[in-house]
C-alpha cells in the first residue's frame, strides 16, 4: 500500500510539473494600451466676385471656413517577460566530508575529482580521503515563497533527482525525486556574484525516505557557475522496496549522514527579488559565451585514426560540458577566464586527453555584431590527463541556442595518472609507454548545442552604473 502511495505521488508530480512547464522560468505580463488620435481640418475657401476687375482694385471676395474633427482610437496590446525563478540550474555536484572513515566513495573536491587508483585490496572503498561521499542534484529549481506577509528572500524548490552518497555502499545512499526544500536567504552581498548564507530544510519521499536540513554559504551565480560550503545533517531510510536496499537480511536500511561539503554547480542562474521585475531584455550578463555542449570533428597529425581508414580527414574528437568564459572587466572586457565541467580529447586510437575544470584564459573578438567573433586563448588541464592546450575559435552564431566554429590548436601533455593506475590493475602485463604522452596540433569543425553566445552591449560591464 504504501508503494502505491509513491508511485502516485510521482505521477502527481510529474504531471504537475509538465502542467507548469510553461510558466516555471518566465512570467509574461501583458499591457492593453488604448491609443487616442485627434486630427483637426482646416479648409478655407474662398470665392472671387464674378465679372472683370480692373487691375489694382481691390474688390471684396467671400471666405467661407470649414473646420472638422477626427477622433480615432485602436487598442495595443504589448507583452513584457520576466524571470519567474530565484533559482534554475542543471547539475550541482558536492565532495563530502566526514561521512566516512572506511569504504569511502572517493568522488574527492566537488564530488567531481574521482580517484583513479585501484580501490585496496579486500575493501569497497577507500580509506584515508578527505572527501569521503558526495551529493548529486540534477535539474534545480527554486520559486519565490510569500509567506510571512511576504517576508524576503524565502524560496522553494525541488529538483528532478539528488543522490546523497555517504561511502561507498548503495544501501548507505538516500536518494528522492522531486525533493522539497524551503529555504532562506541571508544575503552578505547584492552585487554580482551574490554572496549568502543560506540555511535550508528539505525531504525526499521516493525511493528513498528522508529528511537533510542544512545550512550553505552561496557565491554566484556568474557566468551560471556557482560556489558552494554546506553543513547539513541527512536522516532516512531505505525500504524494501527501494532500489537501494540490497540487503536482504534487512526491511529497512536506516542511513544518517553529517556532512560537510564543496560544491560546485553549472548552467545555474540565481536571482534576486529586484530582478524578478526587471523584463528578460534587460538583464545585464557577466560572460561571453555559456553553454551546454561543444563538440568537434577534427583532423590531426597523429599517425592513426578513430576507424580502420588511417587516411580519413577525421581523425579525432574534441568535447566540452557546461563551457563558460566569463568576461574580465578590463581592456574592453574582452578578456575572459573560462571553464568546463569536462574536456576531453581523442587524437586516433593512442592520444587522449581527458580533464575537469581545466582553467583557460583568452580573448574575445567581435568581428560582425550579433554574427562572428574569434577567441583565441590558452588553457591548463590538470586532471586526469595534464596538458597545455592552444588554440583559437571562429565562432558563427545561428541562433541564441547553436553556434558553428572553425576551431584549430596545439595540445600537449601526458597521461601519467592514468598509466600508473592501469599498471596497478594489469601488473605490467601491458606496455601502456605509447598512451602515456601526446602532441597533437588539429583543425577541425565544431558544433555548439544549447551554446548562447552574448553581444558586447549585453554584457553588464557595457551598461551605465555597473558598479552601483
Amino acid at each position: 500500500m504504501m508503494k502505491k502511495f509513491y508511485y502516485f505521488f510521482l505521477i502527481s508530480a510529474f504531471v504537475a510539473l509538465l502542467n507548469s512547464c510553461g510558466s516555471f522560468h518566465t512570467r509574461t505580463e501583458s499591457e492593453l494600451y488604448t491609443i487616442v488620435v485627434r486630427d483637426t481640418l482646416n479648409q478655407i475657401e474662398v470665392k472671387n466676385a464674378p465679372g472683370r476687375r480692373d487691375n489694382g482694385i481691390v474688390y471684396p471676395s467671400s471666405k467661407v471656413l470649414q473646420s472638422t474633427r477626427e477622433i480615432t482610437t485602436r487598442d495595443s496590446l504589448v507583452e513584457r517577460y520576466y524571470p519567474n525563478f530565484i533559482r534554475l540550474g542543471v547539475f550541482e555536484s558536492v565532495g563530502l566530508i566526514g561521512t566516512a572513515t572506511t569504504d569511502q566513495l572517493g568522488a574527492g573536491p566537488f564530488g567531481i575529482f574521482p580517484e583513479v587508483e585501484k580501490v585496496p585490496e579486500g575493501k569497497n572503498g577507500y580509506e584515508g580521503k578527505l572527501f569521503s561521499g558526495a551529493y548529486y542534484r540534477f535539474g534545480i529549481g527554486e520559486w519565490r515563497l510569500r509567506w510571512f506577509r511576504d517576508s524576503k528572500n524565502w524560496s522553494i524548490g525541488t529538483s528532478l533527482f539528488e543522490i546523497i552518497a555517504k561511502d561507498n555502499y548503495r544501501n548507505h545512499t538516500l536518494s528522492s525525486t522531486f525533493p522539497i526544500y524551503i529555504k532562506k536567504r541571508f544575503f552578505i552581498s547584492e552585487k554580482i556574484p551574490y554572496i549568502s548564507i543560506s540555511p535550508s530544510f528539505g525531504f525526499g519521499l521516493y525511493p528513498s525516505q528522508y529528511i537533510n536540513p542544512n545550512v550553505a554559504f552561496e557565491v554566484g551565480s556568474l557566468g551560471g557557475l556557482n560556489l558552494r560550503l554546506y553543513a547539513g545533517y541527512a536522516i532516512g531510510q531505505n525500504p524494501t522496496f527501494s532500489p537501494f536496499n540490497n540487503d536482504p537480511g534487512s526491511e529497512t536500511q536506516i542511513v544518517t549522514t553529517p556532512y560537510l561539503g564543496l560544491g560546485v554547480s553549472f548552467l545555474d542562474f540565481v536571482n534576486i527579488v529586484p530582478e524578478l521585475y526587471t523584463e528578460w531584455k534587460d538583464h545585464p550578463h557577466s560572460s561571453w559565451n555559456i553553454g551546454m555542449m561543444q563538440f568537434a570533428l577534427l583532423y590531426t597529425n597523429s599517425d592513426t585514426s578513430l576507424g580502420k581508414n588511417t587516411k580519413s580527414l577525421v581523425k579525432g574528437v574534441h568535447l566540452r560540458i557546461f563551457p563558460a568564459s566569463i568576461s574580465i572587466p578590463i581592456l574592453d572586457n574582452g578578456f575572459y577566464l573560462g571553464t568546463s565541467l569536462f574536456n576531453g580529447f581523442i587524437f586516433g586510437l593512442k592520444d587522449i586527453g581527458l580533464s575537469i575544470l581545466p582553467i583557460r584564459l583568452g580573448y574575445w573578438r567581435v568581428i560582425l555584431p550579433d554574427e562572428l567573433s574569434i577567441e583565441p586563448f590558452v588553457e591548463y588541464n590538470y586532471f586526469p590527463s595534464t596538458f597545455i592546450h592552444i588554440g583559437n575559435r571562429f565562432n558563427l552564431k545561428i541562433s541564441e541556442s547553436f553556434n558553428f566554429s572553425i576551431v584549430m590548436g596545439y595540445v600537449d601533455g601526458n597521461n601519467k595518472r592514468f598509466v600508473n593506475a592501469a599498471k596497478s590493475y594489469v601488473n605490467d602485463a601491458f606496455d601502456f609507454t605509447p598512451y602515456e604522452n601526446f602532441s597533437r596540433y588539429y583543425l577541425g569543425v565544431s558544433i555548439g548545442i544549447i551554446d548562447r553566445i552574448f553581444q558586447s552591449e549585453e554584457l553588464r560591464y557595457n551598461k551605465e552604473g555597473w558598479k552601483k
